[in-house]
């Protein structure tokens, strides 16, 4: 009597496990499910040529004395302009950009002649360019132009307009 307990057990178990794999595998199939298997290529960050990597600049003015966190606020503004402006006119540069990590690049000029001299040549040269303007709610007066952001573009060309400048 035993034995027949032990065996009608095992004839069981081995049926639940055959029908539970088969049914998985055929949920699976019909469903439309994808089992991850590896990271998709777009999701590793790889430097094709190294050289030449994709990068937006962040010119401050010098010349305002904003304080730290001032200048951080416009710095951000200027990134997000750039984005959107990117987004909507260059997507591919945009995504070679944020492909090697979204490099942003801060440097340092001294006067509203200066910003608007370095977007009239990145301009010239094809290259995006975003102005902010203050809203004049703390430190600087309504419409003050605080912040230049070139890019996103390759290092070479990039280098060309604002290679002579210190970092902020």
């Amino acid at each position: 009597m035993g034995l027949i307990i032990s065996n009608s057990w095992l004839a069981a178990f081995s049926a639940g496990t055959i029908f539970g794999i088969t049914s998985t595998y055929l949920f699976i199939k019909y469903k439309g499910i994808v089992v991850p298997t590896a990271v998709p290529m777009e999701e590793r960050f790889e430097f094709p040529d190294p050289k030449d990597e994709y990068r937006l600049i962040l010119a401050v003015r010098n010349d305002l004395k904003m304080q730290k966190g001032k200048v951080a606020a416009q710095c951000g503004h200027a990134s997000v302009a750039a984005y959107a402006k990117a987004l909507q006119n260059k997507p591919k540069t945009l995504k070679r950009w944020l492909r090697y990590g979204g490099t942003k690049i801060t440097v340092r000029i001294d006067s509203e002649e200066e910003l608007l001299e370095l977007d009239k040549i990145a301009k010239g040269m094809d290259v995006l360019s975003s102005i902010v303007r203050d809203a004049g709610q703390t430190q600087v007066a309504p419409g003050t132009r605080t912040v230049l952001a070139i890019g996103p573009a390759p290092k070479s060309m990039l280098d060309k307009i604002s290679g002579h400048l210190k970092l902020y």
